[in-house]
């Protein structure tokens, strides 16, 4: 391997931005070299002998060697588009989120973890039968190992909890964002839990990330000042068992670790505080704010499992195992 390529979403404009932002920041301490590329601009570049990190739905112009590996998020089994690379590409590998299963208009899958490879802290290998192998894993924090301070978890936290994600269908904010499916919807998760910060007298404070992108020093911030630092999940997520990556940066920025997805409870064996009640989620955050060893067990955690570091590391090891 020559060089490790990052292909599209260079603009945090776009929520995928940050896998990207965080496989580049990684891969860079690592020592490899490393290029970030536009679509739009750098489609001439030479991919011979590389390691490519990109999505499907920003594979525009994206240049094609038969020497190269290829690591698609999103790449689907709902159809034949893979085969647009087969004979192109040196090696294609579809990237697939490690969940129990899931079900969308790209993918429909059911994740048997007995019956794949582990080759990491989140992440499976699995070889496939259709012409091309196929990774899940989890996203990470963006911070470094070096850059989680332990000593973040005695930060003094704001009367106010700042929730920076999408809400509903996103757009706005609790009561005004777009309506989102039932089965895709965060708000009634999230309601009970202003309900609760309302009744403690905690102002409950988002951010749309759609319409107010923010970069993550700017997110980090808010989140250390945050009261709480809870993650919530729609129906579809719980019930398929994502794992996000938002914890890991909460918890990686020396937040309390809290989540109504029983999936992401396991996931952290046990580690955070999880209530499928959001209502009584806010208590029991409230209870463990301070509980500054059990904080600093969940930061250790992140800091030796789940950086951008160690999904860097097992893409790696996929691309050595042939």
């Amino acid at each position: 391997m020559k060089k490790v390529i990052i292909w599209g979403y260079t603009s945090p404009s776009h929520t995928h931005y940050y896998t990207h932002y965080g496989y580049y920041r990684a891969f860079k301490a690592l020592g490899y070299d490393v290029h970030w590329l536009n679509p739009d601009r750098d489609h001439g570049f030479d991919f011979s002998n590389s390691l490519v990190f990109t999505e499907q739905f920003e594979t525009r112009n994206m240049p094609l060697s038969d020497s190269a590996t290829y690591f698609i998020h999103y790449l689907g089994n709902k159809d034949n588009r893979h085969e647009q690379y087969l004979g192109r590409v040196g090696r294609l590998i579809d990237v697939r989120y490690n969940a129990n299963s899931w079900v969308d208009k790209n993918y429909d899958y059911q994740l048997d973890r007995s019956k794949v490879e582990k080759i990491g802290s989140g992440t499976y290998f699995e070889k496939g039968d259709n012409g091309y192998d196929i990774v899940y894993t989890v996203w990470a924090t963006h911070l470094l190992p070096d850059e989680i301070n332990l000593e973040n978890r005695f930060l003094p936290r704001e009367e106010r909890v700042y929730y920076i994600a999408t809400i509903g269908g996103g757009r706005g904010g609790l009561f005004d964002s777009l309506k989102a499916p039932d089965y895709y919807d965060n708000v009634p998760y999230i309601l009970p839990f202003y309900e609760a910060c309302k009744e403690n007298n905690i102002e409950f404070i988002s951010n749309c990330p759609w319409l107010n992108p923010l970069d993550d020093s700017a997110t980090m911030s808010m989140i250390q000042r945050s009261y709480l630092a809870p993650d919530f999940r729609h129906k579809a997520m719980l019930d398929w068992g994502y794992i996000p990556c938002r914890m890991m940066k909460n918890i990686s920025y020396g937040q309390l670790g809290m989540t109504n997805s029983k999936a992401v409870y396991e996931f952290f064996d046990g580690q955070v505080v999880y209530n499928d009640n959001t209502h009584e989620l806010f208590s029991d955050g409230v209870k463990k704010m301070k509980d500054y060893d059990f904080i600093k067990s969940q930061m250790l955690l992140v800091k030796d499992r789940h950086t951008f570091i160690n999904r860097a590391l097992e893409l790696i090891e996929v691309y050595n195992n042939k």
